[in-house]
C-alpha cells in the first residue's frame, strides 16, 4: 500500500510539475482527451439515435395474418409526394376499433372515418404550406413513439365509409413483428458501419490520442531513464507512467463529457449531416457514456505504456542522458499497410458484394496502416538524403530525420490517412451524385398516373376543379403487331381530338393512328418507353391492376389539386408524377460528408498538437546547434530541410497509397471514375501546407536565443 501511495505521489508531482514542457504536456494531453471524448460520445450518440429509429421502425412493421390467424386490421400501403420527397400514406380498416392491436404505434385513438393521423413533421410542414394542409384536413398528430424522428413525413387514414382499398391490400394480425415496414429502412449494414466508424472516427481518435500522449516525450524519457538507472523496477515504472498519464487525461475526459452531455439533448439533428433525430437521441445512456470513458482511458493508458516500452527497449535511453544511436523500428509497423494492399489485390479476383466489402476493408486497412509505416519510410528517406548530400546542411537534416523519424512525421499521421481516404471518397461521391437529367417537360400539357382501387374511382369527382383535364385508362401491355417477338404496346384510351387539344397540334394521322411526334410527346407525358396505340375512350375501363392517367393543360396548381383530390377520394390511390421519377441524391452522401468533416477536423487537431510539441522540442536542439557555432540562418535552414524531407515522405506515401486505393475502387464499378482531379488538388493543397509549415518554422526560429550562445 505504501509503495502504491509513493507511486501516486510521484506521478502527481510529475504530471503537475512546474517544468514548462510538463505544463505544455498537461495542457495538450488534456485537450486531446477532451476532443476524443466529445468525438466518440458524438459517434455513440449517432449510433444510439439510429438504433432507436430501427427499433421504432420494427415496432410499426405490419404483421400479415397467416394461416388461421385472425386479422385485426386491413392495410393498404400507399405513398404521396411533396416537392421531391415521397412519404408513406397508409390506409387502415380495423376489424374492431376497440382493439388496441389494430392501431399502429403513436396513435392513441382512431380518427373519424375518412380522417387522418399524421406525423409531427408532416403537421408542421402542412402548417407552413396551405396546399399541403388541404390534403389532410383536420388531421390528428401522432405521438413520438410512432415516428422515426420529428422530421419524418407519414400519414395514416382511417378507412372512410363506402371506401375501397387496392389489389395490394392485405389482412394484418397487428404491428411490431416480421413483415412489410412502413417508411424507410434504417437498418445499417454491420460490416460497412464498422469499417466506416474505423476509418472516419476510430483512426483519427487513436491518432489524436497518440499525439497527445507523445507530447513532451523526451522530457519523460529522461526522467524515466533516471529512475531506471536508480534501480526502479520495470513494473513500478509502468505503473508510474500509467498514473502520470491518467492524472492528465482523466480530467480531460471528464471535461469532454461535461461539454457533450448538456449539449446533446438540445440537438435536433446530427451536426454536419443535418439529419433530424428524436429529441435527446444524441445523448447516449449513462452505461454507454461510462463505456466510452473507460474505453478511451484504456486507449490513452495503453499508448502511454507503448511509449514507455519503446523507450525501455532502445539502447539510446538506458541512461539519464541520451546517447548516440537510432531507435529501433519494428518491421511489423508496415504489416497493416501491406495487408491492405493485399486485400485490394484480392478484391480484383472477386465479384459482386464480396468484391465491394473486400475493397472497402482494404481501403480502410491501408488508411489505418499507412501512419505506423511512415517512420520507416522517413528513416529511409533521411538516410539516403544524408548519404547523397553534398553539404553539411543536407547531412545534418538527413541524419536528424534518420535518428528520430517518429517525432518528425507523427504530427502528419492524419494527413497521410486523409490523403488515402479523400480520393476514394471523392470518386464514390462523384458516381453517386451523378444523376441523369430528367426528360424535358412538355410545353402545353402535363400528366400524372393513378394506381390503386381504380375500379371504384369516380372520375367526375376526381377531376372537379380541373377544367380541360381528361382521365385516360391505360391497359396492360399486350403483344406487339409482329407477334410475340414484337415490342409490347401500351393501349391508351384517348381520342385524337382530346390528344390534339392537349398537345396543341395534330396528334393523329389520316388513318387515326398517332404521328411520330404525337407518340413521342405522349410517351414523355406518361413516363413510358413503350410504343403507344390510341383506342376509343369507351373501350377501356380502369381496373385495380391497371393504371389511369390524368392529362391536363399545363398550369401550376395541377399536381397539388390532383393529389389533394386523390387523397380525399374514398378509394385508395397512388399518384405518380414526374417528381416521383426524378432520381434523388443518396442519403449516404451527407453521412459520408459528415465522416470526412470529422476526419478532417481531427486530422487538423493532430497536426496542431504535433506541430506545437515539435516546435517546443526543437528549441533545445537548435540551441545545441547554435552552441556549436552555427548561425541562426543555418539552424533555420537545417530545420526547414528536415521538415520538408519528412513532409515529402508523408505526402508522397499518402498520395501513392491514395492513387492505388482509388484505382482499386474505380475498377470495382465502371460508374466510379478515377479521381485524377482530386489527387491533383490534394497535391496542390499539400504543397500549400508545406509552405505554411516552412513559414511556421521560420517564425518559431526567429525567437531563438542569440547565435552561438551555449545553453544555459
Amino acid at each position: 500500500m505504501k509503495a502504491h501511495r509513493t507511486t501516486l505521489r510521484l506521478a502527481a508531482r510529475l504530471a503537475w510539475g512546474p517544468h514548462p514542457r510538463q505544463r505544455l504536456r498537461a495542457l495538450l494531453l488534456g485537450a486531446a482527451a477532451a476532443a476524443c471524448a466529445v468525438t466518440v460520445l458524438f459517434a455513440a450518440g449517432v449510433l444510439h439515435a439510429l438504433s432507436g429509429e430501427a427499433d421504432r421502425l420494427r415496432q410499426r412493421s405490419v404483421v400479415p395474418a397467416r394461416g388461421g390467424e385472425e386479422p385485426v386490421v386491413r392495410v393498404d400501403l400507399r405513398a404521396d409526394t411533396w416537392g421531391l420527397e415521397q412519404y408513406p400514406v397508409v390506409w387502415l380498416d380495423p376489424v374492431d376499433e376497440g382493439d388496441p392491436a389494430a392501431m399502429p404505434p403513436g396513435m392513441s385513438a382512431w380518427p373519424e372515418r375518412g380522417g387522418w393521423a399524421v406525423s409531427p413533421g408532416l403537421a408542421a410542414l402542412a402548417r407552413a404550406h396551405p396546399a399541403l394542409a388541404a390534403r389532410f384536413p383536420g388531421a390528428e398528430v401522432l405521438g413520438d413513439a410512432g415516428v422515426l424522428h420529428p422530421g419524418e413525413l407519414l400519414a395514416y387514414r382511417h378507412m372512410p365509409e363506402g371506401g375501397a382499398m387496392g389489389a395490394a391490400a392485405f389482412d394484418a394480425a397487428g404491428f411490431g413483428g416480421p413483415g412489410p415496414s412502413i417508411g424507410e429502412r434504417t437498418e445499417v449494414d454491420g460490416p460497412a458501419l464498422a469499417l466506416a466508424l474505423t476509418g472516419f472516427v476510430g483512426l483519427p481518435v487513436v491518432l489524436l490520442a497518440a499525439a497527445g500522449t507523445a507530447v513532451s516525450a523526451p522530457l519523460r524519457a529522461r526522467r524515466l531513464a533516471l529512475l531506471r538507472a536508480l534501480g526502479t523496477p520495470a513494473r513500478r515504472l509502468r505503473a508510474l507512467v500509467a498514473a502520470e498519464a491518467a492524472l492528465v487525461f482523466l480530467p480531460g475526459l471528464a471535461v469532454g463529457v461535461l461539454l457533450w452531455e448538456p449539449v446533446a439533448p438540445l440537438l435536433g439533428e446530427v451536426p454536419v449531416v443535418g439529419r433530424p433525430v428524436a429529441d435527446g437521441a444524441l445523448g447516449p445512456p449513462p452505461w454507454a457514456t461510462a463505456a466510452v470513458v473507460a474505453g478511451l482511458a484504456c486507449i490513452f493508458a495503453a499508448l502511454a505504456l507503448v511509449t514507455e516500452r519503446r523507450g525501455r527497449g532502445s539502447r539510446h535511453r538506458v541512461a539519464p542522458r541520451p546517447r548516440a544511436g537510432r531507435p529501433r523500428l519494428p518491421v511489423l509497423r508496415t504489416a497493416p499497410a501491406a495487408a491492405g494492399l493485399v486485400l485490394l489485390a484480392l478484391a480484383q479476383l472477386r465479384d459482386d458484394q464480396a468484391a465491394s466489402t473486400t475493397t472497402l476493408a482494404g481501403v480502410v486497412l491501408l488508411a489505418v496502416g499507412v501512419p505506423p509505416a511512415l517512420p520507416a519510410v522517413a528513416r529511409t528517406v533521411g538516410g539516403r538524403m544524408a548519404d547523397r548530400a553534398s553539404g553539411p546542411r543536407g547531412v545534418l537534416a538527413g541524419r536528424r530525420l534518420q535518428y528520430d523519424p517518429r517525432s518528425a512525421v507523427r504530427p502528419l499521421y492524419g494527413v497521410a490517412a486523409l490523403l488515402v481516404l479523400a480520393p476514394v471518397v471523392a470518386a464514390w461521391m462523384g458516381a453517386v451524385r451523378h444523376l441523369d437529367a430528367p426528360p424535358p417537360r412538355d410545353p402545353t400539357a402535363e400528366a400524372v398516373v393513378l394506381r390503386g382501387a381504380l375500379d371504384r374511382v369516380d372520375t367526375g369527382v376526381l377531376l372537379r376543379g380541373l377544367p380541360g383535364a381528361v382521365a385516360v385508362p391505360l391497359a396492360p401491355q399486350d403483344s406487339g403487331p409482329s407477334g410475340s417477338s414484337g415490342p409490347p404496346v401500351l393501349r391508351v384510351g384517348l381520342g385524337c381530338a382530346d390528344a390534339a387539344r392537349l398537345l396543341g397540334t395534330a396528334a393523329c394521322g389520316a388513318s387515326g393512328s398517332l404521328t411520330a411526334e404525337g407518340s413521342r410527346r405522349l410517351a414523355v407525358l406518361l413516363g413510358t418507353p413503350a410504343p403507344l396505340r390510341l383506342v376509343p375512350p369507351g373501350t377501356l375501363h380502369p381496373t385495380p391492376e391497371g393504371e389511369l392517367a390524368v392529362i391536363a393543360p399545363r398550369e401550376p396548381r395541377f399536381e397539388n389539386a390532383i393529389r389533394a383530390a386523390a387523397l380525399a377520394h374514398p378509394a385508395a390511390l397512388n399518384v405518380v408524377s414526374a417528381a416521383d421519377l426524378v432520381l434523388q441524391e443518396s442519403e449516404l452522401v451527407s453521412w459520408i460528408l459528415g465522416g470526412v468533416a470529422v476526419l478532417g477536423s481531427l486530422t487538423f487537431l493532430v497536426l496542431a498538437l504535433g506541430t506545437i510539441d515539435r516546435t517546443a522540442a526543437g528549441r533545445g536542439g537548435d540551441r545545441l546547434l547554435g552552441a556549436l557555432g552555427l548561425t541562426r540562418g543555418r539552424v533555420r535552414a537545417i530545420g526547414t530541410e528536415e521538415f520538408l524531407l519528412g513532409y515529402a515522405a508523408v505526402v508522397g506515401t499518402g498520395l501513392a497509397c491514395g492513387a492505388v486505393a482509388s484505382a482499386a475502387w474505380s475498377a470495382m464499378d465502371p460508374a466510379i471514375g478515377y479521381p485524377t482531379g482530386v489527387l491533383a488538388g490534394a497535391a496542390v493543397l499539400a504543397a500549400l501546407l508545406a509552405g505554411a509549415g516552412v513559414l511556421g518554422i521560420r517564425l518559431a526560429s526567429g525567437r531563438r536565443p542569440e547565435e552561438g550562445r551555449a545553453p544555459g
